[in-house]
């Protein structure tokens, strides 16, 4: 399973000091949590700072919890992510908290793509002449790089973290 410092870098959540829309980042928290059958779950806490109200700092988040990335766990298995509706508290003067829970699924991400690839063989689409063998190997390269640049995704956000405090 994926953990919440990956889960918070796929769904490209600022941390402490950056802004957001209208609003700074005071506060930022990710942590795991326990999910439902299959699943895993996380739980973000974020205190945030400016101008447009609760209405304003939902919309700021409406694109980042919108999101539904696919990344890997250490172990290589594919994941969904995704988030619900996020509760905002007015702490006063501007401020807010706002904690956002989430959660990962495994997903059949090879398996899916072989069909596609399958599915574009019988229609034709598929240029040249690939047997099953040969796409799976081709699904097995381009896995092979997913997980690379999710990887050096992942560590960037790692490093912004670190420049942060967090």
């Amino acid at each position: 399973m994926p953990f919440a410092k990956k889960w918070s870098a796929m769904m490209e959540f600022p941390v402490a000091g950056e802004t957001l829309g209208d609003f700074t980042i005071e506060c930022f928290e990710a942590r795991d949590v326990a999910g439902g059958f299959g699943q895993h779950g996380y739980v973000l806490d974020l205190v945030l700072q400016g101008f447009g109200g609760q209405k304003g700092v939902r919309k700021a988040l409406r694109g980042l919890v919108n999101a539904r990335p696919t990344t890997f766990s250490a172990y290589g298995t594919p994941y969904q992510l995704w988030c619900g509706r996020p509760e905002i508290e007015s702490l006063g003067d501007r401020r807010y908290a706002v904690t956002v829970r989430g959660a990962g699924v495994p997903i059949a991400l090879e398996e899916t793509l072989c069909r596609f690839l399958d599915h574009l063989a019988e229609t034709g689409e598929l240029s040249g002449d690939a047997d099953k063998g040969d796409r799976a190997a081709l699904v097995d390269a381009y896995l092979r790089c997913y997980r690379v640049d999710i990887e050096r995704h992942v560590a960037r956000y790692r490093r912004r973290l670190q420049r942060s405090g967090v």
